[in-house]
């Protein structure tokens, strides 16, 4: 099954929309630029590729109050998805963010029609803006309406800064249930370390790490969570910059298969023009060319890389891209263990050692997720407001703390 795309992807998703791939425009966060008046308030929030699109323009000029929150986003008018794998039946969520990815990158395997328009990704209130034309006089038009049938009126949903195309979100609703763990606390939930390959899609560079932190699986216990429930539907691990990164609650239980060393392919072996991966030094003990990683691999929430914590993530003003891996990264090992490959934007070559890029291989890099701050146990109770990462999210970068949230989250 194919995996969530990666951030350069999502970028380069919008600048292929732009182009005309699709022919529309995704809404509430969509990729078009729009015509804007010089005094126009512009979104600093939504999604890289997001922030000068004309329907979210459109919202924060009407609703001024809501710009750097969390209505400042995809999720106003764009809806997430349940899938059910047709192998096996396990059931996926797909944020908003992948659910509108579908469009452009297809994934097989589901029971479940994917969407093929924009449209077919909008919430009700997404619909009905438009409907209504998409314009401001349109978001103005359908104010009074009650675009998601839970009874609140859509102005005053989103005065309340509450979802108006979301119907379990309305005014005067409690936050889900949270634990809040600091980085000492996240020590003391039994860490491992695990030595694994990091292979990208699309990077220069593959490399090795040492990777020390919990189990993903621990981490929910000691959220009080049963990781065994079959009424959990998978995690979503939360980035301040927005990004967004599911993972199936089978991924999180089970314990992936040894990965194989392979070295001698970096640049001081094979030269500049060959050389692909990059080592720690030292290598851990054990580790040797062509045999097992020692030690068992699973999905981590790491605080540490190679013995040092991970420099914290922040956003590059000039490049709208997160840098940084810390303060806590999910890690994933391969699931298909395989040998590195060069990025498809350096292959091929003239190298000849058979590591060419390979689009079968496992490429787990973009599995992986930096600078965590959150970790929604899905699904959210009935009931219960989603807990809003989106306002305040650095603070958690700065504080060195992380949120686990959701289904089966017992609050001392």
């Amino acid at each position: 099954m194919s995996r969530v795309m990666s951030r350069s992807s999502r970028a380069q998703w919008c600048l292929a929309l732009g182009a005309g791939i699709l022919g529309a425009t995704v809404l509430g966060g969509g990729c078009s630029s729009g015509d804007k008046a010089a005094t126009d308030i512009v979104s600093s929030r939504s999604y890289r590729g997001h922030e000068s699109d004309v329907d979210i323009t459109n919202f924060v000029n009407v609703y001024q109050a809501t710009v750097g929150t969390r209505l400042d986003d995809c999720q106003t008018c764009h809806k997430s998805a349940t899938l059910t794998e047709a192998d096996g039946g396990n059931q996926v969520t797909k944020n908003p963010c992948d659910y509108c990815h579908l469009i452009q990158t297809p994934e097989t395997g589901y029971i479940e029609a994917l969407p093929t328009t924009p449209r077919d990704t909008l919430n009700p209130y997404g619909l009905d803006y438009d409907n209504a034309g998409r314009s401001r006089d349109g978001l103005q038009a359908i104010a009074a309406n009650d675009s998601d049938g839970d009874g609140y009126a859509n102005d005053a949903e989103i005065a309340d800064f509450k979802y108006p195309g979301d119907p379990n979100s309305h005014p005067g609703q409690q936050t889900v249930p949270m634990r809040v763990f600091s980085k000492a606390e996240l020590q003391a939930v039994s860490p491992m370390s695990e030595f694994l390959l990091v292979n990208s899609t699309r990077q220069q560079f593959d490399f090795y790490a040492n990777y020390t932190g919990p189990k993903l699986h621990d981490l929910l216990v000691a959220a009080g969570v049963d990781p065994t429930d079959p009424a959990i539907k998978g995690l979503t691990l939360i980035a301040p910059d927005g990004f967004l990164q599911d993972v199936s609650i089978a991924a999180v239980n089970q314990q992936r298969p040894a990965g194989v060393f392979y070295g001698g392919l970096n640049v001081d072996t094979l030269g500049s023009a060959c050389g692909f991966v990059q080592y720690p030094d030292p290598l851990p003990a054990g580790v040797s060319d062509g045999a097992p990683v020692p030690g068992e691999q699973w999905l981590l929430l790491a605080y540490e890389r190679d013995g040092a914590p991970m420099d914290p993530s922040v956003l590059d003003v000039t490049t709208a891209k997160l840098e940084g891996e810390g303060p806590f990264r999910l890690i994933v090992p391969q699931g298909t263990p395989g040998a590195p490959d060069r990025g498809a934007s350096n292959s091929p070559t003239s190298c000849g050692d058979g590591h060419d890029f390979d689009q079968t291989a496992d490429h787990n890099a973009g599995e992986m997720a930096r600078g965590v701050i959150a970790v929604r146990v899905n699904p959210i109770p009935e009931g219960y407001e989603d807990f809003d990462y989106r306002n305040g999210g650095w603070a958690y970068i700065a504080n060195e703390t992380v949120v686990v949230y959701g289904h089966g989250v017992q609050v001392p």
